[in-house]
């Protein structure tokens, strides 16, 4: 998917200067600004990488693997703990950050658990993704309403026809904690 996006990027690029759409100047503005954001992804993946190192010295996976093995949850309980914990979360923060802070944190427990990570890192992702949907600050409706022309659509408008599809992604974590194998068909 990376070398896909660049090829497409290049693609785009050169279609562009073709096209006369795209100068010099524009093409600097345009490399500074993908410099500066992959940038700051690349200093997100650093940190997140140095807080799991942090947090695995500390021995916190291990004790919150422990603590889960002990409550009595058992794997769905925990993953749909976790779920819960994930939605508000994604109302607030981009979806990378999540990620790169939970899931180590999650990941030891589900391990003890016998749970299987492919399965726990997709109901991981579609719990950050509902988040980005959901009021008060659903990052996703907010970049959907940013690059729209028409003016007269409000944001309520937008979360408004955003909720039939969190609600159908919420059914489809739900149905994917208790029926890990449907993650796991293909």
């Amino acid at each position: 998917p990376t070398e896909a996006a660049a090829a497409g990027s290049l693609a785009a690029i050169a279609l562009a200067w073709g096209l006369g759409r795209l100068n010099v100047k524009q093409s600097v503005t345009l490399l500074r600004e993908a410099a500066q954001n992959a940038s700051s992804i690349l200093l997100l993946i650093v940190a997140a990488g140095a807080f799991a190192t942090m947090l695995t010295l500390s021995g916190v996976p291990a004790a919150l693997g422990q603590w889960v093995a002990e409550s009595g949850l058992g794997l769905s309980g925990y993953v749909l703990m976790v779920l819960v914990f994930l939605i508000p979360l994604g109302m607030v923060l981009d979806s990378v950050s999540i990620l790169l802070i939970v899931i180590p944190l999650a990941v030891p427990a589900v391990k003890l658990l016998g749970g299987d990570l492919i399965w726990f890192g997709v109901v991981a992702v579609i719990g950050v993704e509902i988040g980005l949907l959901t009021p008060p600050l659903g990052l996703s409706v907010y970049a959907i309403k940013s690059s729209l022309e028409d003016q007269s659509i409000t944001l309520g408008d937008i979360f408004s026809g955003a909720l039939p599809f969190a609600i159908i992604m919420v059914a489809v974590a739900v149905l994917l904690v208790f029926f890990p194998q449907i993650a796991l068909w293909l």
